[in-house]
């Protein structure tokens, strides 16, 4: 067993973030929006079912919109969490398998596309 054999960085670098790596807004905030939106909405559907004014009891609006960004927040750290988990799983099967991850071989376009027949 070479060491060139057993080489899993290629392995290790698939599972890293580029550098450059910048997180959009929209992915960044949108659950802090959407559990925002619903808790902002809940007191307004309250209101509609029992015939009041929409914006009666302004105080549970602002309560529960604050509170449907608080969830949204910690969706998010749990989803972040669940994944650093995951790929911290990955990390370690790798180096303890490195037999499982044998370097790619590399393939030219000769043999990925099959031959091309045309018909008349």
């Amino acid at each position: 067993m070479t060491e060139q054999e057993h080489d899993i960085s290629w392995a290790l670098k698939l599972l890293e973030r580029e550098g450059s790596y910048k997180e959009n807004i929209v992915a960044k905030y949108s659950s802090h929006a959407l559990f925002g939106a619903i808790g902002l909405c809940a007191p307004i559907v309250a209101n509609l079912i029992y015939r009041r004014p929409i914006w009666a009891g302004i105080h549970l609006h602002v309560l529960m919109g604050a509170g449907g960004i608080g969830v949204g927040e910690l969706l998010q750290r749990r989803e972040n969490y669940v994944l650093a988990k995951r790929d911290a799983i990955l990390r370690d099967y790798i180096t303890r398998h490195p037999e499982d991850f044998p370097p790619p071989k590399r393939e030219t376009y000769n043999d990925v596309f099959l031959e091309w027949v045309p018909i008349r």
